[in-house]
């Protein structure tokens, strides 16, 4: 239902900060994973934190282009938009820190528990004629409903609000009751990234 491995890092960056890049090496990343539930209980949280670190080996200030390199030497060359602010202050030398976090929450939702769908976003750059940074940040919360469930399978199907179904695996810790049936799943996600530079 949800990607189970976080994208890689030197795509978010990209994406995020709305750049291009072109084919070299892929950019060596460290990736973290922690999950942590209650036994008994349906749901509970994972977080994957996937973290860059490269310094910049060229600058072409003409084709607004600048060129990473990681310490096992993989380099990759991104092409920046007019809105990444501040690439005038980048210079060769100067090392990038990204990191990016993704945290999932799944639980039951109470029978009186109030409804959130919905998005909510924050996006911050970095001062003009500082070196270029940004945070990003964003929470997505959807809910489901259980509309079956396979005991010898240890599966659950869940109906989203577009009217599609999902089968899920229940852990085997979770006791699969039958008035779980109808009742509404909720799944938060967070997901946020962070890039800085330092200077040399």
């Amino acid at each position: 239902m949800i990607p189970s491995r976080i994208f890689t890092l030197s795509l978010a960056a990209t994406l995020l900060l709305g750049c291009q890049s072109n084919g070299d090496d892929q950019l060596e990343t460290e990736y973290d994973r922690t999950e942590a539930f209650t036994e008994g209980v349906p749901g509970g949280a994972v977080i994957e934190t996937e973290e860059l670190l490269a310094s910049v080996s060229a600058v072409d200030p003409a084709k607004r282009s600048f060129t990473l390199k990681d310490r096992s030497g993989n380099s990759r060359t991104f092409h920046a938009p007019p809105e990444m602010q501040n690439f005038d202050q980048l210079k060769v030398g100067d090392r990038v820190r990204a990191k990016v976090a993704l945290e999932r929450i799944v639980y039951l939702r109470q029978p009186n528990e109030a409804a959130s769908d919905g998005a909510a976003g924050l996006l911050a750059t970095a001062p003009q004629n500082s070196k270029p940074g940004m945070l990003a940040a964003e929470t997505i919360e959807v809910t489901a409903v259980i509309k079956g469930m396979d005991t010898t399978l240890r599966t659950a199907t869940l109906q989203l609000a577009d009217g599609s179904e999902r089968t899920v695996k229940v852990r085997p810790d979770v006791e699969m009751k039958t008035d779980y049936l109808g009742r509404i799943v909720v799944i938060r996600m967070t997901s946020a990234v962070a890039i800085s530079v330092e200077p040399q």
